[in-house]
């Protein structure tokens, strides 16, 4: 196999590619570029073991409750939404209710607040992950 020119000068620092653990388990404030980018979750990462684990949990009860039938959506919202304000979701700035676990469970699972429990999903998934940076770069994240 043979490399292109450009793919054989641009090289990815390996450096760049390490997952920032502490954030990952602590949390770090992610915009919610998918809603508005002035709107952030304070999250920790899909990759925070004891989300992990009460996921893993969850999927199995409901694998064994509704086998191969679909998980019906306002049971979905339930249970996504409960991981996520138990394990996931810190905080927030920029939306017009303060933040309480409270506040946050009674909106994640409600089945009609989807695109806030997705957003903050989306966020857990890029906390701990930086921009890829190439050998040679300048550019610092």
């Amino acid at each position: 196999m043979t490399n292109s020119p450009e793919t054989a000068t641009k090289k990815v620092k390996l450096e760049s590619l390490k997952a920032d653990l502490q954030k990952e388990r602590e949390g770090d404030w992610i915009k919610a570029v998918d809603i508005d980018p002035g709107l952030r979750w304070f999250v920790r990462s899909t990759n925070y073991p004891a989300f992990r684990l009460a996921r893993d949990v969850e999927m199995k009860k409901l694998g064994e409750k509704y086998g191969s039938d679909p998980i019906p959506d306002d049971v979905n919202a339930e249970v996504m939404g409960k991981l996520a304000v138990e394990h996931l979701l810190l905080g927030w700035d920029g939306l017009d209710a303060e933040y309480s676990p409270e506040t946050a469970a009674e909106i994640l699972t409600d089945e009609s607040y989807r695109k806030v429990r997705y957003s903050i999903y989306l966020a857990a998934g890029r906390v701990g992950t930086s921009e890829v940076q190439y050998v040679g770069s300048t550019a610092k994240n």
